[in-house]
This record gives structure tokens, sequence and C-alpha cells, in this order.
């Protein structure tokens, strides 16, 4: 019986399936003619968890803008003034 864990994986156009070495696995794109990434699996592992580390400051500057822009809109409505010409930039995005 093959072993399940050496099986291709698909994520939308990504393949990632192990490579001839063993210790090696390879990202390729559907479609796409050229030269695979190959790494180990720890590399992978580690290039995960940055992405996954870029992805989480990435929302929490989101996060952070939206709120500015619900407070700046508050602090608007409290003063009654709608239209003051000049805005403050948004310093979160």
């Amino acid at each position: 019986m093959p072993d399940p864990r050496r099986e291709p994986t698909r994520v939308g156009a990504l393949q990632f399936a192990p490579s001839e070495a063993p210790e090696r696995w390879r990202l390729t794109t559907a479609g796409a003619e050229g030269a695979a990434c190959e790494a180990t699996w720890g590399e992978w592992v580690r290039f995960a968890q940055r992405v996954i580390r870029l992805d989480t400051l990435s929302r929490d500057l989101e996060g952070r803008g939206d709120a500015w822009d619900r407070g700046f809109a508050a602090g608007r409505a409290a003063a009654g003034d709608p239209e003051v010409v000049s805005d403050p930039v948004n310093p979160y995005r």
C-alpha cells in the first residue's frame, strides 16, 4: 500500500508533490512551464509559518485602519461638522 503522505496535494493552481529525492518536495503551478521550486519538508514548513505570520500582520494592520476610520467618522459625527474639507490621512492605509 502506498504511503498517503507522498501523494501530491493541490490548492488552486499550485501542486505540492514529492521530488525524486525522498527528502525533498516540489512546488509547481498548473499550466506553467519552467523550473519547479524544490525544498526539504522543514524549509516548506518554515516558509508556511512566515506566510501565516505576514498574513496575520496584514490583517492586524487592516483592522487598525478600519478602527481608525470608524473612530474618525464617529468623531466627525459627534462634532456635527460632516463637511470638513481636509480629511486627515489614515496612518494605517
